[in-house]
């Protein structure tokens, strides 16, 4: 199958809702956090209770990836989403705008890895990945996680990575699944290969 060029009408219409869609979702996300980590500070694992839930900042730079299937698309999606929750009042202020980049980044990469040709599993596996690593050195930066004790590094590391892939591969891949199948992207090609 040939691959399409450029952004049509309906694309950037689609990055606009799921910018909105997840900006939201987003900002319920760091509340949610919040709620997790108090749940979790007498046992003293407060530290991971935005990464049990961390691969969710990832699904809009994953859904816009995987359905539009057009290089820098993720990481549009991810930035526009991410101001919107600014926007809307998340407390971390604009800092997460640039987290948004990365993250975006991070996933493109992942379907750069297979020069925007693929768009399965592998490639929604590969953004989760890649996203997680570019976000840990990014949370590293700006969190000065390195005074933390090396298990906890690692531990941060891999819930990370487990959440990422829950998140924004194997969600995002089930629901993107059903909605072509119900009709709802009928135009457009998921799960295509581009020789």
């Amino acid at each position: 199958m040939k691959k399409k060029k450029g952004l049509q009408l309906k694309d950037i219409i689609l990055i606009g809702i799921l910018s909105v869609l997840f900006g939201v979702i987003y900002l319920g996300a760091v509340q949610l956090g919040v709620v997790l980590g108090t749940v979790l500070t007498p046992f003293g694992l407060s530290i991971f209770a935005n990464e049990i839930i961390f691969g969710i900042w990832f699904m809009a730079a994953a859904f816009a990836g995987y359905i539009i299937q057009t290089p820098g698309v993720a990481t549009i999606t991810e930035m526009i989403a991410a101001l919107i929750e600014v926007f809307m009042g998340n407390y971390y202020g604009p800092i997460i705008f640039v987290s948004g980049f990365v993250q975006g980044i991070g996933f493109d990469a992942g379907f750069a890895m297979y020069r925007y040709r693929r768009y399965n599993w592998k490639s929604l596996i590969s953004g989760a990945v890649f996203a997680t690593i570019l976000s840990y050195i990014w949370g590293i930066v700006r969190s000065d996680f390195l005074g933390l004790d090396w298990k906890i590094l690692v531990g941060i590391f891999v819930i990370r990575l487990i959440s990422a892939i829950f998140f924004s591969a194997v969600l995002v891949k089930l629901t993107c699944d059903r909605l072509e199948k119900s009709g709802v992207l009928a135009s457009y090609p998921l799960g295509q290969s581009y020789e």
